[in-house]
């Protein structure tokens, strides 16, 4: 014979209080470290749905952040693609910088063209142009680090249009965040809940002869 136990968990708004009460800097210390393991599942979802292309730089700039503001006792914690820094050249990036086409993939394109007869990659990542023993002209390296397209002189490359999710016809942050709304919900009261227990045992660690981090 069993026995049946109803926990009844906190409510978010008691949580948030339950914050306010600590001091800003172990508030934020906590609450963020606890938004960040709530949202992890999230953040793996969305690197498991992003497509892997040739380059793999979309799935690399799949990333999860936590931000502590000790001004408010208050932290965040966001997953999805890192942003491409300002200023640096495409050569100069890291592979986890390069996940510029992210928002292509999310949400589609229309039908694009050049506004020229040539569409290259040059610009961004310096390539070569060698000919075959059949006499065919391809860039070194080859795409897509090496792109090079040219139509007849008045025209326009036409570049084609790209899907709402790729290929696959998932928009990766979409999709996950759709798909975990209800346990990221359930998942934020449980690790704010530990957040309060670390932060009350950090704040008592003191006064039992032992040190604050």
């Amino acid at each position: 014979m069993g026995v049946e136990v109803d926990i009844e968990l906190p409510t978010l708004k008691e949580l948030q209080d339950a914050f306010k009460s600590l001091p800003n800097n172990i508030a934020a210390k906590h609450m963020a470290a606890a938004l960040g393991r709530a949202i992890d599942p999230t953040y793996k979802l969305i690197r498991q749905l992003t497509p892997r292309g040739p380059t793999g730089n979309l799935k690399k700039a799949v990333k999860k952040k936590t931000k502590r503001y000790v001004r408010d006792g208050a932290g965040v914690a966001v997953a999805g693609y890192t942003k491409p820094p300002r200023g640096k050249i495409d050569s100069d990036r890291k592979s986890n910088e390069r996940g510029f086409h992210a928002h292509f993939v999310e949400k589609g394109t229309k039908d694009r063209k050049t506004k020229g007869r040539v569409a290259s990659s040059f610009s961004q990542r310096p390539f070569s142009v060698v000919r075959r023993k059949n006499g065919a002209l391809v860039t070194k390296p080859k795409p897509p680090k090496g792109f090079l397209k040219g139509t007849s002189l008045g025209q326009q490359v036409d570049l084609g249009k790209m899907p709402v999710g790729g290929k696959a016809g998932i928009p990766p942050i979409e999709t996950a965040y759709a798909r975990q709304k209800s346990q990221i919900k359930t998942d934020t009261i449980k690790e704010m809940a530990e957040g309060i227990l670390k932060a009350t045992k950090e704040m008592a660690r003191p006064f039992r002869g032992g040190k604050a981090q």
